[in-house]
């Protein structure tokens, strides 16, 4: 049996992350619901997710990963409202417009408020993605929703067919940074919930225009 890291390795991602219950995750969402679509860097802004993002549950899953020393990179706090065109297409978090991250010493946290279910928008990913290694990218062609050309990535032919990752509300999944992961529209009639938190170690980050990144550190001594 494979460990839970080993599993990251190989499949690209791993899931059952118990982080909160169901409930208290609920009642997480009703907080920080109303403030718009995407809210980026959510934990400088909203206290609960300032608090949610150093739940022992999460920093010892990233820290089994890149270590304890661990900071925020970038995320967002991400609304699917029932039958809004708003959907993510194809591509990889650790490499942008301006930055890139070393993905030994990077990893995607994606945190259900609550619950993401294949009919709600939940992540569909290609699993092995990641040994690929960051891949060309594009801007989305425009599709008629409000959230406008998103940088898309490149996805090769003849791999593995995508899956569908169900989150339940409470848990969490971690991604490998170069893994190949997209989201469709909700089409319940229920809003999907979740937070999006790329964590680094110390050196993960490279930026293009050659400034030192700003980091919202969580957890070690070595901030």
């Amino acid at each position: 049996m494979l460990t839970d890291t080993e599993t990251l390795r190989t499949a690209g991602y791993r899931t059952g992350i118990r982080w909160a219950d169901t409930g208290e995750a609920i009642r997480i969402a009703q907080q920080v619901t109303g403030h718009g679509d995407v809210v980026r860097q959510p934990w400088l802004t909203l206290p609960s997710v300032a608090a949610l993002v150093r739940r022992p549950a999460l920093v010892n899953a990233v820290a089994d990963v890149i270590g304890a020393d661990i900071a925020l990179e970038g995320g967002f706090l991400l609304i699917k409202w029932p039958g809004a065109d708003f959907r993510v297409p194809w591509h990889q978090d650790g490499a942008g417009d301006g930055v890139e991250l070393d993905p030994n010493r990077s990893v995607t946290v994606w945190v259900a408020l609550t619950a993401a279910t294949a009919a709600n928008g939940a992540l569909h990913v290609i699993p092995g993605s990641h040994r690929l290694g960051y891949l060309p990218t594009r801007r989305e062609d425009p599709h008629g929703g409000r959230h406008g050309r998103a940088l898309t990535t490149v996805v090769p032919p003849g791999g593995p067919e995508p899956v569908v990752v169900e989150v339940p509300a409470g848990e969490a999944a971690l991604m490998d940074v170069r893994l190949l992961h997209s989201s469709p529209p909700n089409t319940t009639d229920q809003p999907r919930v979740g937070l999006n938190l790329r964590c680094v170690a110390p050196g993960a980050v490279t930026r293009r225009d050659g400034l030192k990144p700003q980091l919202y550190p969580i957890a070690g001594p070595s901030w």
